[in-house]
């Protein structure tokens, strides 16, 4: 995202090329004297491990270490088992850590938080972790990457969610269609034309997610994460979190904007990166911002990078579309209809007729020598087409089946397809270059469902052949490399790469039955949750270590980034990535951009060897910038995994918090409901137990143990010494079925700020008008927005505008809502409302409409009705009415206003809103 650089996450990979990271690694002494006492570092996944599975850890040493053990210890301070530290070291890792030993304990099984402690001539203890069943794992995987989505949502309907989200670029809702730009020469970003030129519009393109740390948003990448999250959502049935279902829609409500079925024309981006040669406008990429900010951004320079953003076509309306994008946005489609079409057999069939007109607009006669992408198409560069292509098939011919239609002509195409991928483009493995692995094992599927027909270009075995392929490749890396990392750390994209082979894993012992591969595919989600030379995870939020400063603009202007920073929860990074790329450094800090870290120091440095590098550093666009791509890929290998596992007893439950995030003044309290349900079989007893508290905080529970299904009252107590910051408590339930754990965000603020008296709330009164009601977020069913002009007869309080709630005679539901963060160090904080009632119901004890006042949290959860007024409360004139809510102090809250009307009596009731404040002091 640095000025004049372009990310070349075009890396696809070829045969053999991971091996070459392992050649030429000399042998080298430990550093300084010979006498000095060797030192160490235990690397092992901070997320932890399922009861039956290898486990494997790492200690890293600074020179020769012999006669060395080891200790698991438990969370109560007891060792439950011990052993031998491997005497073998497994290579150098660079000259500051000449050796690396294996810990295995894979004994272990008992769920629980441990840590691993070593002694005898090295001394060194590891991170915690657990083991829990595969649901609690991999499931907190699949509902922490749904975060991340979430996160990157635009338009009117964001999450506010830990980044405290607005609504963003409502002016993509009727955007102009420019031309295509040209592009200096050598693979540059930079447009060489004086201006766009305008073809068409306006389009409505608003929503969608953010590609990467940036603004844009491209089909391409949507079309593929979307994807993964149908897939997931599949593969998980009744036991996926309704976030991600609710997610993949959203996606794919988009990419239907970005679909123009009527006249055949395929949308391919929405802005720019990069400004052209003569400096007359900027790109996306020139600006360091918050993207709330860019519709009201009148700046002549950023009219294309902001306040009006362009579109592009894939394609001139009605002619053929580059065969990679047609396939991939095909498959998006096809696989929502396949998740639609029991629950929504309507609009599964108009996403199946999407998936199919998409598809058929194909150009896979004559496609382009440079297959489209993104504009410049060095952004992301692609280079093979003929498993995006069976891809679309196969997941169309799954969705005919699902819908009852014939499949055999999407059959036939897609082994076509996928016969032709094997003979000329294999070499990759999966990741959002090459999505052949899921392509294959969905084919299977619609092979076997169809009874195996004869005749097809493929056959069941070269494809099961085709996936085995690519695990016995990355599997042969991973059994030299130190770490057994299967993915090339030298390159980019090696995270979405390796839970590509996680993801792959599962596929393909879905398909041949074949568990070979299972500890492959643990030792990648080791390597990429903390069991790697740098000892980090490579998602946000997962383990103790992960990274803080990405290079991603709404987490770098979130907050201070001294560890007390707001977190993007569930971003997959680029990870580690070749020395070469550094060969200019980190370059300066863009306008506006936060020093992340500060001083800009590099912790990871001395862990840095065999050629490749990890900065977290907000400049490093290498290894630190997040992507939709590399996060689904998580979200679908985990969830593929967790739907292999299943649960080893036929008891089971599940844990949860509410809240799950509080905000306290170092000396203060927070409190939670930690809750229990019966997810299968019978009750158990279930131990409670917090971990990642931060110095001087005590956790205590109310119950402990409790019995699943009942619930305990969670005090995280701080006291005056507790630092500042914001820290992920593990709260963990322990029973004989497994181990469940659900994360309490606790953000500590210094005792010693003060209160500046202030009213809170953005347009109280609604006096920006009923087109710019921003940062007030309505919504009507029957599209009636409250806020609107006042009128004679319903007047304002003072000014001209109000939010008139309902009064349509017909069943609606109408909502205002503002998201607001209540400062710590306020003593009070008050929320006062002036409200006008008139009803024509025609009744004296029913209550047919309603009006509510109430506090959500980040989540949508609802923390509390202040007020319930109905068609029973009207009045004459205004009443103002105040309630206290100072126990929400600390903390960002979402003020909430619903209008109901369910027109049962034969009447109906207008609910007038003004003059609202939230004042604190």
């Amino acid at each position: 995202m640095i000025l004049g650089i372009v990310r070349p996450r075009g890396a696809r990979l070829v045969a053999g090329l991971t091996v070459g990271i392992l050649a030429g690694v000399l042998s080298v002494s430990a550093a300084g004297s010979a006498h000095a006492a060797v030192t160490g570092q235990v690397r092992v996944d901070q997320v932890g491990f399922l009861p039956g599975e290898t486990k494997q850890a790492y200690l890293m040493t600074t020179g020769t270490a012999s006669g060395v053990t080891f200790a698991v210890i438990n969370s109560a301070g007891s060792t439950v088992l011990s052993g031998n530290v491997g005497s073998a070291s497994r290579g150098s890792w660079n000259t500051n850590y000449p050796d690396v030993y294996p810990i295995d304990f894979s004994s272990l099984t008992a769920a629980g938080t441990y840590h691993i402690q070593v002694s005898g001539g090295v001394s060194a203890s590891s991170p915690s972790f657990t083991v829990q069943s595969a649901s609690s794992l991999y499931g907190g995987l699949v509902s922490d990457g749904v975060s991340f989505f979430q996160t990157q949502r635009d338009g009117p309907n964001v999450i506010p969610g830990p980044l405290n989200r607005q609504p963003s670029h409502l002016n993509d809702a009727s955007a102009s269609v420019y031309a295509h730009p040209h592009f200096a020469s050598g693979g540059s970003d930079t447009i060489t034309d004086a201006n766009l030129t305008k073809i068409g519009g306006p389009v409505d393109v608003s929503g969608g997610w953010f590609d990467a740390g940036d603004y844009l948003k491209f089909t391409m990448t949507t079309a593929y994460a979307d994807s993964l999250l149908f897939a997931a959502q599949r593969a998980l049935g009744s036991a996926a979190p309704t976030s991600l279902a609710a997610e993949a829609h959203f996606g794919v409500s988009w990419l239907n904007k970005m679909w123009n079925q009527s006249t055949k024309t395929l949308y391919m981006q929405v802005g720019i990166g990069s400004g052209n040669s003569a400096g007359t406008f900027l790109g996306d990429h020139d600006l360091w911002r918050l993207p709330e900010a860019d519709d009201s951004d009148t700046s002549s320079a950023d009219r294309f990078a902001a306040a009006h953003r362009p579109v592009f076509e894939a394609a001139s309306p009605g002619t053929k579309i580059s065969p990679n994008l047609a396939g991939r946005v095909a498959a998006a489609f096809a696989l929502a209809a396949q998740v639609d079409a029991t629950s929504n057999p309507t609009q599964a069939a108009a996403e199946y007729q999407a998936a199919i007109s998409v598809y058929a607009q194909a150009n896979t006669t004559s496609p382009p020598s440079t297959l489209v992408t993104t504009l410049p198409n060095s952004y992301y560069t692609d280079s093979s087409w003929h498993e995006d292509m069976e891809f679309g098939a196969a997941e169309i011919a799954l969705a005919a089946q699902a819908l009852g239609h014939d499949p055999s002509t999407y059959l036939s195409q897609a082994a076509t397809w996928a016969s032709q991928y094997i003979a000329s483009d294999t070499g990759d493995t999966f990741n959002l270059y090459d999505p052949s692995a899921l392509a294959h094992a969905d084919l299977i599927q619609a092979m076997d469902n169809a009874g195996d027909p004869a005749g097809l270009a493929v056959t069941r075995t070269e494809l099961v052949n085709d996936l085995k392929r690519q695990l016995t490749g990355a599997a042969t890396v991973a059994a030299s490399d130190i770490f057994h990392a299967g993915g090339d750390y030298t390159n980019f994209d090696v995270d979405s790469h390796t839970f590509g082979l996680v993801a792959t894993e599962a596929l393909y012992q879905k398909v041949s039955g074949d568990t070979s591969f299972a500890s492959f595919a643990t030792q990648q989600r080791n390597w990429l949750l903390g069991a790697n030379a740098w000892g980090t995870s490579f998602m946000v939020g997962e383990g103790t270590t992960f990274p803080h400063c990405m290079q991603s603009q709404m987490a770098n202007l979130a907050g201070s980034t001294n560890g007390s920073a707001p977190i993007d929860i569930g971003a997959v990074v680029n990870g580690p990535n070749g020395a070469s790329n550094f060969s200019g450094g980190l370059g300066g800090y863009q306008s506006g951009m936060v020093a992340c870290p500060p001083g800009g120091s590099n912790p990871f440095k001395a862990f840095d060897g065999h050629n490749s590098r990890w900065v977290d550093d907000v400049r490093s666009w290498q290894t630190d910038e997040p992507a939709l791509d590399m996060t689904g890929t998580a979200v679908l290998g985990a969830a593929l995994q967790q739907s292999l596992s299943g649960s080893s007893s036929p008891n089971d439950f599940s844990l949860s918090l509410s809240p799950n995030s509080g905000t306290v003044t170092a000396g203060q309290s927070a409190t939670s409901t930690v809750s229990t349900a019966v997810t299968a079989g019978s009750a158990e007893s279930v131990t409670l137990s917090a971990a990642g508290l931060p110095s001087g905080a005590t956790a205590s529970f109310g119950t402990s143990p409790v019995t699943s299904g009942g619930g305990s009252a969670l005090t995280i107590a701080t006291t005056s010494s507790t630092p500042a910051g914001t820290y992920r408590v593990t709260v963990t339930g322990t029973a004989s079925s497994g181990s469940h754990t659900a994360t309490y965000t606790l953000t500590v603020a210094s005792g010693s700020g003060g209160c500046t008296a202030a009213q809170l709330l953005g347009n109280p009164g609604f006096e920006n008008g009923a087109t710019n009601t921003a940062p007030w977020v309505q919504s009507s069913t029957l599209g009636f927005d409250p806020v609107t002009a006042a009128s004679t007869a319903e007047p304002a309080h003072s000014g001209g505008f109000v939010a008139w709630f309902n009064g349509n005679g017909s069943a609606d539901t109408d909502t205002e809502a503002q998201t607001v963060t209540i400062p710590v160090g306020c003593t009070t904080a008050t929320l006062s409302l002036w409200l006008h009632i008139d009803t024509t119901e025609n009744t004296t004890t029913a209550t047919p409409d309603t009006f509510k006042v109430q506090l959500l949290n980040s989540a949508g959860t609802v923390l509390t009705t202040l007020a319930t007024f109905s068609n029973l409360s009207h009045n004459t004139g205004y009443t103002q009415h105040s309630y206290n809510v100072s126990s929400y102090i600390g903390q960002t809250v979402t003020l909430k206003f619903t209008g109901t009307e369910t027109d049962t009596n034969g009447g109906t009731t207008n609910f007038v809103l003004d003059d609202t404040a939230l004042n604190v002091n």
